[in-house]
């Protein structure tokens, strides 16, 4: 089974949200930012999309749940 880039970019961004926690989404931008001075433009995309996603994932997590009605058996 082959997984998309934007799959992929799912994934990684929820790898980088469990091992820099909080500031997963500054560590990010910073490489992506780092990616785009030293000239490699690709990796800057990819980068910025990851960090999308981390923001993407951070808005999810701050909306709260709605509580679900359980019908009566």
């Amino acid at each position: 089974m082959w997984i998309t880039q934007d799959e992929a970019n799912v994934m990684f961004a929820r790898y980088c949200r469990a091992r820099f926690g909080k500031v997963a989404r500054e560590q990010v931008r910073a490489k992506a930012k780092a990616l785009k001075k030293r000239g490699d433009l690709d990796g800057f995309i990819v980068w910025s999309k990851v960090a999308d996603e981390i923001e993407k994932l951070e808005r999810s997590a701050a909306q709260p749940m709605r509580p679900t009605s359980v019908a009566a058996a």
